[in-house]
């Protein structure tokens, strides 16, 4: 079996290096055309392309926040502004001394990055909600534009390079190298094209690596459900902060291309206009592919240098217009749809394949049966290692403004077996779940583990100490493949490629969910999903298992199934369950706590608490 499982991490070691060998091969052949066309068209369109590949590079910074991370800013051409700019004065100041513009190529990105983290950092550890980063990088953007056109007296320089203010920065070096000891050279337009196209073309394939590394698939993750993802143990403040500085650094390189390209920059290149630009360009190729970069930025600026007149004044007719025929009717863009198309004429030609014989019919939700499995070994194995002291809140309120939802809650759970926790909707289960596992934060009181306070802990470290947490609504990614949801909760923990592999093979075999690795989890039925958000919680090996109505939605046989499984658990980890089916928390046999207005009402046994008239008047709504 392990064996097995072994040959199957490797397997996909060998497709991570195919797929960079494809890559690395498009790319090269791509590099080789464009060198050869870029030597047999006029010098002047071979600089007219040349801003073409620089916009494709910046358009390639918000593939990778946006399309890959979920980030939505208008800040990508602020960046490139200040790549421009820090390329300026960098050249301006040395260039001369030194025999070449490079370094200050070096200096943008480095710069450019810098101010991207700054920034990225007051957003994300200030926990600014996704729209409001894109009104933050906005006005980032507008207010450089008013400084930066502010700056026209001869006060406002840096060294021999002035500002210039609305005038713009004048006289900008081309870009140049030299060896050291060498004569200095100054690239010509071609070269000029074909080393942009080549930067381009490598930035895209970085991405496309990236994307396939465990940051990149953290990041992919973290766009299709934020909250999950840091219940599975990942700091995603880290992770989007890192993105976007990132993607800043591109965008700053590319306006350090800019700047050499045009030997001019001036303050517009900070407006709305240019913000507004880059959105439209992956948003005409596509956000989620790095091919729709390059497509966006030759349709959209091709489409405007054809049709946009000798003085540029039908531009925004054209811009509007192909903007509204893609939200239309090609919404996600040009790649993903082809995608999309090829895909399926590829299942319709399958389809009219004859089925092979003795072919089986798919499995039913109703036909998953846990059995002893590695899973409960290697949770097991981990639980065993941590001490057995329980969790617990001491005097634990939670108020949303004027309303009470738990109120001076205390009390403590086994560090092994089942629990149960009922009441009527209201009660404030749900949550307290959440002030457990960290999505709430305490208003007063504590929240404590093997005696440590975590009350002012996030998500993601209670998660790390070993607290998980499935939803009362099925948290997973649904856009994502099983196997890459159960994937990315096995790397959580160990943080180990290989481990996870393994673990991933190991949970679709317990969960009998093997046939739909490949299929998105969206398309699994309900019960199917709900078991697919415990083994998430499973692969975490937690100490502290919390399932908000687990069998909510589920059949008679399933209900059963994950009954076997909660006492399964149970062995190994404190398992507590909220629930409305009495006829589970009967079948589970575990001491009850009755929470009743944000209160502790009562704790007993099922049988003790099922003859007590005060139970029945709350859920009767007697009381």
């Amino acid at each position: 079996m392990m064996a097995q499982l072994a040959r199957l991490a490797g397997s996909g070691a060998s497709s991570a290096r195919s797929s960079l060998g494809t890559d690395l091969s498009v790319a090269g052949l791509a590099l080789v055309a464009v060198a050869i066309l870029g030597n047999t068209v006029e010098e002047f369109t071979a600089f007219e392309w040349s801003l073409w590949a620089i916009q494709a590079i910046l358009a390639l910074s918000l593939v990778l926040i946006w399309g890959y991370g979920g980030i939505f800013s208008f800040g990508q051409a602020a960046l490139y502004g200040i790549g421009g700019y820090t390329y300026g004065f960098w050249a301006i100041n040395f260039a001369d001394n030194t025999g070449e513009s490079l370094t200050a190529v070096v200096a943008a990105v480095v710069v450019g990055a810098a101010f991207a983290a700054l920034l990225g950092y007051f957003m994300f550890y200030g926990n600014v909600t996704n729209v409001y980063v894109a009104i933050i990088t906005l006005a980032t953007s507008l207010v450089l534009f008013a400084f930066v056109n502010s700056t026209s007296g001869s006060e406002y320089r840096i060294g021999d390079a002035p500002f210039g203010g609305y005038n713009g920065m004048t006289r900008i070096p081309r870009l140049t190298w030299r060896l050291p000891g060498g004569a200095s050279h100054e690239l010509t337009r071609v070269q000029f094209f074909v080393v942009c196209v080549a930067a381009g073309l490598l930035i895209a394939v970085g991405i496309r690596i990236l994307s396939r590394r465990p940051f990149g698939r953290i990041a992919v993750a973290m766009q299709h459900n934020e909250l999950r993802t840091e219940l599975s143990g990942y700091n995603v403040r880290a992770h989007k902060l890192a993105l976007f500085t990132i993607g800043g650094g591109i965008a700053a390189f590319a306006g350090a291309l800019f700047a050499a390209w045009g030997r001019f920059i001036s303050p517009p290149i900070f407006s709305l206009t240019p913000a507004a630009l880059v959105v439209i360009w992956i948003l005409v190729g596509s956000r989620s592919s790095v091919a729709g970069a390059f497509i966006g930025v030759l349709i959209v600026e091709g489409l405007s240098s054809w049709a946009g007149g000798a003085d540029g004044n039908n531009e925004p007719i054209v811009l509007g217009a192909i903007l509204i025929f893609i939200v239309l009717f090609l919404p996600g863009g040009v790649i993903a749809n082809a995608a999309r198309a090829w895909a399926l004429a590829s299942r319709q030609a399958a389809n009219r394949q004859p089925a092979p014989p003795n072919s089986q019919e798919p499995a039913q939700a109703s036909q998953i049966q846990p059995t002893a499995s590695p899973v409960l070994d290697w949770m097991a194995e981990a639980n065993g290692e941590r001490s057995n002291s329980p969790i617990a809140t001491r005097m634990v309120t939670k108020r949303f403004g004027g309303l009470t939802a738990v109120d001076n809650v205390t009390l403590e759970f086994p560090s092994t077996g089942v629990s149960c926790l009922i009441g009527p909707n209201g009660a404030g289960k749900s949550t307290l779940f959440g002030l457990l596992s960290g999505q709430y934060s305490v208003t007063d009181g504590q929240v404590l583990l093997d005696e440590q306070n975590l009350t002012k802990w996030p998500a993601f470290q209670r998660a790390r100490q070993g607290i998980g947490v499935k939803l009362q609504v099925a948290s997973i990614y649904k856009e994502l493949s099983v196997r890459e949801n159960l994937w990315l909760a096995c790397f959580a923990m160990p943080h180990n490629r290989e481990t996870a592999d393994v673990r991933t093979e190991q949970l679709l075999e317990w969960l009998r969910l093997g046939e739909h690795a490949r299929n998105p989890a969206g398309l699994l039925s309900h019960g199917q999903q709900q078991w697919l958000e415990i083994g998430m919680v499973v692969a975490t090996s937690p100490c502290v298992v919390l399932l908000d109505e687990p069998t909510a939605g589920m059949t008679r046989e399933e209900t059963r199934q994950t009954g076997e499984l909660v006492s399964q658990l149970g062995e190994w980890a404190s398992v507590i369950v909220v629930e409305h089916d009495m006829e589970f928390v009967r079948q589970l046999g575990a001491p009850v706590t009755v929470l009743h207005r944000g209160r502790l009402f009562t704790q007993g046994s099922f049988d003790e608490l099922s003859g007590d008239e005060r139970i029945l008047d709350i859920y009767l709504g007697r009381e």
